[in-house]
């Protein structure tokens, strides 16, 4: 249970408003909640101007932290399509939706944009099952060459390529069959970190769990791999 306010106050830090409460604690706390308000607790025996140099010292922090609470959020598993535009291998292109006699469901991808194909009207459920198609090929057909690739420099082998969306992760292996599953939306990101993920998943049909040894395996073939893993998680395609 949060102890009593005891007293309170409102305080300016070069724009930004502290709601600042005092209560029955031993230590400071800061803290911005979802909308972007900022709380700082303090102990009743602090004084007001030893807060406020509390807070210039975490100006930056604080700063960053709201900008990054402000920043639109992706959530992994959602399909990277605002109905104008796809991402394919990092980059985002638009996407023109083209009645004509070729062969409904094809697609092209050209320099500056992507190509879609159709013999009757579409509405947006048909589009976005349309573009998940594309990913799906493109992460296909790049994830097939990449494993063969790297199979040869490892020394192992791959038995199959499943490409589907997953929520919480962007690849698996089941070591027993030598089957490897690939996250569709992986086609979205550069292609770098799709590299990163084949080597991972290809490294556990040498050792099946996260060991020491595992990641000894992917730091010989891939010595970047952790930079490789940021990108992953730091790019959003927004």
């Amino acid at each position: 249970m949060s102890s009593r306010i005891i007293r309170q106050n409102v305080l300016n830090l070069h724009g930004l408003t502290i709601n600042l409460q005092f209560k029955l604690v031993k230590n400071i706390t800061l803290r911005i909640k979802e909308e972007g308000s900022i709380f700082l607790t303090a102990p009743i025996g602090m004084s007001v101007s030893e807060v406020q140099r509390f807070l210039e010292s975490r100006e930056q922090w604080l700063r960053q932290k709201l900008q990054q609470k402000q920043e639109p959020k992706y959530s992994m598993g959602e399909l990277p399509f605002d109905g104008q535009h796809v991402w394919l291998w990092g980059r985002r292109l638009p996407a023109h939706f083209l009645l004509s006699s070729k062969k409904h469901g094809t697609y092209e991808v050209q320099a500056d944009a992507v190509n879609f194909y159709y013999r009757s009207e579409l509405n947006n459920e048909a589009k976005c099952a349309f573009v998940e198609f594309f990913y799906k090929q493109e992460l296909a057909g790049r994830g097939e060459q990449l494993l063969q690739a790297w199979e040869k420099k490892m020394g192992v082998r791959h038995t199959g390529l499943k490409v589907h969306r997953m929520k919480t992760r962007w690849g698996s292996c089941n070591v027993r069959t030598g089957s490897i599953n690939l996250n569709t939306l992986l086609a979205c990101w550069p292609q770098e970190c799709l590299e990163y993920i084949v080597v991972h998943e290809l490294a556990h049909l040498q050792e099946a769990n996260h060991s020491p040894r595992f990641h000894a395996i992917v730091e010989r073939y891939l010595p970047e791999w952790r930079k490789r893993k940021k990108m992953l998680a730091s790019f959003k395609p927004l």
